[in-house]
């Protein structure tokens, strides 16, 4: 399968949300729709990336200047249009989820799954469970605060910026799990609501991090307990 190469799609500047986490937004290639980026530093002073999102060059000189780009986690096998370029420009090692390894290792160089990623006392990973395609959740804890990351499971889709189709398709508001998500990417609802709710309970959960639409940081405990009760 051809792989794309380093190509810079529109995106805003880096936010700072801790000091050992940040995020950029930009248009998903080809779709009227927003992608996130999540960057985090684990303990050992390496940089972890949620996603890939090639960048301007002052963009990505600010983003190697936090620390060692080391590891890119990628949500699953559909979320990796520019996982191969971002690796090979950064010297990363990419790491996925288990359930859907065929299909990565298709399109970029998978150095192991979920599992085989070093641990790390600040950033870790896991899959989601009652996801078909296992995807991948990413925690950063920042001090007492703790960041949960999300591929598609969970999205924030303003609907004043969201295109009428996507709207219609239920897409917009939130945070919510799509209708067309849980039609076609989950197999166990009991499990995957079990899963929020125990992100929830996290001590310090401070904001929830879609990959789509606007970061939820009032109340994000209270806020992914109503995405479970709506499963």
């Amino acid at each position: 399968m051809a792989r794309r190469t380093w190509t810079v799609t529109p995106h805003e500047p880096m936010v700072r949300h801790e000091d050992n986490f940040w995020s950029v937004q930009g248009m998903v290639p080809g779709a009227p729709f927003t992608r996130r980026m999540g960057i985090a530093r684990r303990s050992d002073g390496g940089l972890v990336f949620y996603n890939a999102i090639p960048l301007e060059d002052e963009a990505l000189r600010q983003v190697t200047a936090l620390g060692k780009p080391v590891y890119l986690v990628v949500g699953h096998h559909q979320h990796v249009i520019d996982a191969h370029a971002f690796a090979e420009r950064l010297g990363l090692k990419i790491y996925g989820p288990k359930r859907t390894e065929a299909g990565l290792r298709q399109r970029c160089d998978l150095a192991g799954t979920l599992e085989d990623l070093p641990s790390d006392p600040d950033v870790s990973v896991e899959s989601l469970p009652g996801s078909k395609l296992g995807e991948t959740v990413m925690t950063v804890k920042s001090g007492d605060r703790r960041s949960v990351l999300f591929s598609d499971a969970i999205q924030n889709n303003p609907p004043e910026k969201t295109k009428l189709i996507f709207r219609l398709l239920g897409f917009a508001g939130g945070p919510r799990t799509p209708p067309i998500f849980k039609m076609l990417f989950l197999e166990d609802r009991a499990a995957m609501r079990s899963a929020f709710e125990r992100l929830a309970a996290l001590p310090g959960l401070t904001r929830i991090v879609p990959t789509h639409g606007t970061i939820v940081e009032n109340d994000a405990p209270g806020a992914l307990r109503k995405v479970a009760a709506a499963l």
